[in-house]
């Protein structure tokens, strides 16, 4: 019977279990497995992502690179945010050890690693688009959280950090308010642009923390998050997070802003991820986004496929 190595990291963390855990399968130089299979073993696993890592020759490079792929139960991602930096802390200390930098190249793009301590910081490939067409309302949120009902909403939009991956960003005024928020079964179903409806749709309910700025430097944010998609509450979403610090700082208009964003505490899986946003020099469109986090490994085995 053929297998295939695979270790599980939590990531977003420096602590076993906690964070967000990823299934990382391992598949040998020059073996080719059906798409299929590979969508069957991350069903297999249960996991919100599996990533498929293909073993490289530039794995000793001076700039080592790899090829990833991302499934979900029941689909391939473009990219994800807590399955790049899972993957990147666990090449970087398992494979290439020594070195600083790599690169991993994923559907939506090449995405460039930097690693030192434990924490990688992988510079995302990102598209953000707003969706103005039909905006998400007020009457669409308290559907899909009836607990909201009567809750002010500070802000509602709908952004996508690439084509693809979808969120509705919704701020709430205070941590007893993000507290209402719960699995309802409900998925958002909001009209997105014409050339941009296609992909995953997730809601995303934040509530802004302390704010502080440097003359000379970036400004820093901190925040509370939590992302629902019906039964699924998610420990960590580091493409939601790439989101929402890029709309955040537009809609500030701070060209340099470091994000220190906490998720998954309700579930009792805290997160801790970083986002460092640089606009461009309209101060209208983020120029770079750096996704920042760590991940330690769980568990390690082999699983078996037909």
């Amino acid at each position: 019977m053929p297998s295939l190595e695979f270790v599980t990291v939590d990531v977003f963390t420096q602590t076993r279990f906690k964070g967000n855990p990823l299934a990382i399968v391992t598949i040998p130089s020059g073996l080719g497995i059906s798409t299929p299979t590979l969508q069957a073993i991350a069903r297999e696993f249960n996991l919100s992502e599996t990533v498929v890592l293909y073993e490289s020759l530039e794995a000793t490079a001076d700039i080592p690179a790899w090829t990833i792929r991302i499934f979900m139960t029941e689909a391939e991602l473009p990219f994800a945010g807590h399955p790049t930096i899972g993957t990147a802390c666990h090449v970087m200390s398992t494979l290439a050890p020594g070195k600083s930098r790599a690169v991993l190249h994923c559907k939506a793009g090449p995405i460039e690693i930097e690693y030192a301590n434990g924490v990688s910081r992988a510079s995302i490939p990102h598209n953000v688009h707003v969706h103005i067409e039909s905006p998400f309302t007020g009457t669409e949120v308290e559907t899909l959280q009836p607990k909201l009902k009567g809750t002010e909403l500070l802000n509602i939009a709908t952004v996508s950090p690439v084509k693809g991956m979808n969120f509705i960003y919704i701020q709430l005024p205070d941590l007893e308010a993000l507290a209402l928020v719960e699995c309802t079964g409900l998925k958002p179903a909001p009209t997105l642009d014409s050339a941009w409806n296609v992909g995953f749709c997730g809601s995303v309910f934040y509530v802004l923390g302390e704010r502080s700025t440097t003359p000379g430097r970036a400004v820093k944010q901190s925040l509370r998050m939590r992302m629902i998609e019906g039964i699924l509450e998610d420990p960590a979403t580091g493409s939601a997070a790439c989101g929402l610090a890029a709309f955040l700082a537009v809609k500030g208009g701070d060209r340099n802003v470091d994000f220190e964003m906490i998720q998954g505490v309700e579930m009792g899986r805290q997160s801790d991820i970083g986002v460092a946003v640089t606009l461009d020099r309209s101060a209208k469109a983020a120029e770079k986004i750096v996704l920042i986090g760590s991940a330690v490994k769980v568990m390690e085995g082999r699983v078996e496929y037909d």
